[in-house]
């Protein structure tokens, strides 16, 4: 199956993309919006463990965050959690971007402050329940670009990719790990533990990609598939910003639900590997 948009939609994507592109030379330093990776969700993800309790909060924050804290500000503990994940920081990269925007959303007095993360954290009006909401939207605006930026990237850039054998046995591997209903985990997100006993659709591509061809492959032609099935057939696709995650948490998506997506991406690769051995062999 091949993603198919109407010549109308496509232009627009491109205008988009391209009217994106020529802003950045009109934007200041301080409305930059770098491209989300998956590192970005891990970022956030270690963040929200480094600042999980009102005791390891940090309310006088001066941007400062020496490698000994046991405490931790909003600022600092996207820093110590982006040093963590990918050995760098920017002070500028897409997760620490993302969460001055959450706050520019969800702050009216944001224009006050004279730095977002800093004024925020420090503002006696936020409670540590503002916290925790803060990093649940700071990771749901990081997963719906990741996934925006994917589908675009989709569109612009197709990569011709022949299905192999393996694609389809990744396919296979997600229908056994998610082989009963006491197999599934109705409540997923983007974190996948190396010892789970339950899965989501996620985590489970990710268990499935590492056993077949020994390393986690997020674009692979099998979960490909299932993102563009998910963005053709179910009901409830428009209000998803992670496809797979949200797909997987719909309540009204069933076992029987899932196991049919799965089977059709199956056969649907199935369908496309004969096409092209016979292309080759003709």
């Amino acid at each position: 199956m091949r993603l198919k948009l109407s010549f109308p939609v496509l232009i627009s994507v491109l205008m988009t993309a391209a009217a994106a592109k020529a802003q950045t030379f009109s934007q200041k330093p301080y409305e930059v919006r770098p491209p989300v990776t998956y590192a970005d969700v891990k970022i956030v993800q270690r963040a929200r463990e480094l600042l999980n309790s009102p005791a390891k909060w940090n309310r006088a924050d001066n941007r400062m965050c020496p490698a000994t804290e046991a405490k931790f500000s909003l600022y600092c503990a996207l820093e110590e959690a982006t040093y963590e994940v990918t050995n760098d920081f920017a002070h500028r990269g897409a997760a620490m971007q993302e969460a001055r925007f959450v706050i520019e959303d969800v702050d009216p007095n944001w224009r006050q402050y004279h730095h977002r993360l800093m004024d925020y954290n420090n503002d006696p009006r936020t409670t540590f329940a503002d916290v925790q909401r803060f990093f649940d939207l700071l990771q749901g605006r990081v997963e719906g670009r990741l996934e925006e930026e994917e589908t675009i990237a989709q569109v612009i850039m197709p990569k011709p990719e022949r299905i192999t054998e393996s694609d389809i046995e990744v396919v296979k591997k997600v229908e056994a790990i998610l082989g009963s209903p006491a197999k599934w985990d109705k409540s997923s997100t983007f974190r996948c533990e190396k010892d789970a006993t339950t899965y989501g659709l996620y985590c489970a591509f990710e268990a499935a990609s590492i056993a077949v061809t020994g390393k986690s492959d997020n674009g692979g032609p099998g979960i490909v598939e299932v993102r563009q099935l998910i963005s053709r057939t179910a009901p409830n696709a428009e209000r998803y910003n992670a496809r797979l995650i949200d797909y997987n948490n719909d309540p009204t998506v069933t076992f029987e639900d899932m196991q049919r997506l799965l089977k059709t991406a199956e056969t649907d690769l199935e369908k496309r590997r004969a096409l092209e051995k016979r292309h080759v062999s003709s």
